[in-house]
């Protein structure tokens, strides 16, 4: 294992130690060490394949930005985004995205041509990704960007911003993410993410500078276990309007919302709609196979007005939450309901037991109070 002191790096939270630590990292060594320190970076640090970055825990890398940033620019992503890389491993250490610093923010348009996409830590085009025992930090938009990624493990990932900044998605899975397990992901303050604790956004707008260089495509094989947040803006989203999500489960969430605690709108009321309404008129969404366990979600005291905890709006064959709780103790809006579908022709909705077929957009189902087991399911002509 090579350390990066010896290429020059300092951690002394002064100097920009970034080309030092590139330099480990293109060196053709595979095991690079960060000790502890804090390592000012003003460039992107780009993975090559078959590295594995060892951090300290008190080890902190900080992107500190001395211009406006632009498209390609992250605190840490694989080196080559568009052949690929494989076998990455980062793990340990506090990746901080420096949200709040002079140069550190978003652009104020949503299209600017050459803008960042101001995610902290993005990896494209990754085939076997461990993120492993770190902590990431202050990001100016998404967390964790991931895209085209295969046979993957994320576990024991803090989430922590200082400040509260727009779309701070925790881990965000745009198209052709397959078979991996994501673990022990817990957002440490109150208030983040400030959007998507999981964002499993199979469909979504390329243009807008976040999802700039992500892909739309399915979304498939993945397993989340003990995911939690105190007062997060939604739980979990899956934005779908023809690419698949399957295969998808998800064991002990709890969380409480600002928003939804599940949202399947199919970004209908984002700022950057993915269809018209009247080009859709049977709806839309390919959601199938997914299962929801061991799931406590409630509306935080800091919760807006007019939602509902779970949002349907995309067509979903075999869509179930098992052993669902909304504790009234904590839940600041039980007077919201729990359950909105709407939008969808040929849906079954079976909510405790009882069973409602939406047939055309027109008709919704309403369902409040607490309810403990919840399936959508597609509904087969006769």
């Amino acid at each position: 294992m090579i350390n990066v002191l010896d290429f020059g790096a300092k951690g002394d939270g002064i100097v920009n130690d970034g080309p030092a630590i590139q330099a480990a990292l293109d060196s053709g060594e595979k095991e690079i060490f960060i000790p502890r320190g804090t390592y000012i970076v003003n460039d992107t640090i780009r993975i090559p394949s078959h590295r594995c970055i060892h951090a300290d825990t008190n080890a902190r890398i900080i992107h500190v930005y001395t211009r406006k940033p632009i498209y390609g620019d992250f605190l840490l992503t694989n080196a080559d985004v568009e052949d690929g890389n494989v076998d990455i491993t980062v793990e340990g250490g506090i990746w901080d995205g420096g949200l709040g610093r002079e140069f550190n923010v978003k652009p104020n348009d949503l299209y600017e041509i050459n803008a960042a996409s101001c995610a902290c830590i993005n990896f494209v085009s990754v085939k076997n990704l461990k993120l492993l025992n770190l902590t990431v930090a202050n990001p100016m938009a998404f967390y964790v960007r991931l895209s085209r990624i295969r046979n993957f493990e994320l576990n024991n990932i803090g989430l922590t911003s200082e400040i509260r900044g727009s779309n701070q998605d925790g881990i965000h899975f745009g198209g052709y993410c397959r078979d991996g397990v994501v673990e022990n992901i817990k957002a440490l303050v109150k208030g983040q993410p400030n959007d998507d604790l999981l964002a499993f956004n199979a469909d979504d707008s390329l243009f807008r500078h976040e999802n700039r260089g992500l892909a739309c495509g399915p979304i498939e094989n993945i397993v989340c276990k003990n995911i939690y947040a105190e007062d997060c803006h939604t739980a979990i989203r899956f934005a779908s309007v023809t690419s698949e999500i399957k295969h998808i489960r998800i064991e002990n969430i709890t969380a409480g919302c600002r928003c939804n605690g599940i949202n399947m709108d199919a970004a209908r009321y984002c700022r950057t709609p993915l269809f018209r309404e009247e080009s859709a008129p049977n709806g839309v969404g390919n959601v199938s196979d997914v299962i929801i366990s061991n799931c406590t979600l409630y509306f935080s005291d800091s919760a807006f007005d007019s939602t509902q905890l779970i949002v349907a709006e995309e067509h979903c064959d075999g869509f179930e939450i098992i052993n669902f709780h909304r504790p009234p103790e904590k839940d600041s809006r039980p007077e919201y309901p729990t359950l909105l579908a709407r939008n969808l022709t040929h849906q079954k909705v079976i909510a405790e037991g009882k069973e409602t077929l939406l047939t055309e957009k027109s008709q919704k189902c309403i369902v409040r109070g607490e309810i403990s087991n919840l399936r959508l399911d597609k509904l087969l002509d006769k």
